[in-house]
């Protein structure tokens, strides 16, 4: 699934890795800043979530093609099922891992999206990220097509209470099988 946070113009996915929880492990942001990835959350602790930008080269899902994709089945790239695969240059990350990067060029794991589940009303919410310095320099790459997308200054906006999830089919004409 595909959702903005925490700017209306920095594209997130929300995975279900099944059967499989979501591991603690320590990373650092493109930046240098050192992290751990969340745990997952969910009845299985098996939901977890990543800014969709590659941390090689930016390569991000849009309207028209995601050359970054979720891998639910095995892949020339991604060598494994259940894999985040970047087809531009053929990065690969673990989301059971903390999206860690296990092949390819990009230096460091996708930034993760701190999430919180509340067993009551089955309401997700994502509650944090880090890498600021990361979105501003993904702005200041892509702000021509963001601002043709979003409007001037609307991809910088936060995120209000909702979002709303769509599957990457539905959120990208094209979406490569690499």
């Amino acid at each position: 699934m595909v959702f903005a946070y925490p700017y209306q113009g920095v594209p997130c996915y929300l995975i279900n890795l099944g059967q499989y929880a979501a591991q603690q492990v320590s990373l650092t942001t493109p930046d240098g800043s050192a992290y751990q990835s969340p745990q997952g959350v969910g009845p299985n602790q098996s939901l977890v979530a990543f800014v969709a930008i590659c941390t090689h080269q930016l390569t991000y899902p849009t309207p028209r093609i995601s050359l970054l994709r979720y891998a639910s089945s095995s892949s020339e790239i991604a060598q494994q099922a259940k894999r985040i695969v970047c087809c531009a240059h053929g990065s690969v990350f673990d989301p059971v891992q903390g999206a860690r990067q296990v092949a390819g060029p990009a230096p460091n794991a996708l930034l993760p999206v701190m999430l919180s589940h509340d067993i009551d009303t089955d309401r997700l919410t994502a509650t944090g990220t880090v890498g600021e310095d990361f979105f501003q320099r993904f702005f200041k790459a892509y702000k021509g097509d963001l601002i043709e997308r979003f409007g001037p200054g609307g991809y910088r906006q936060p995120v209000s209470a909702h979002t709303r999830t769509i599957p990457l089919s539905q959120f990208s004409a094209q979406v490569p099988a690499c």
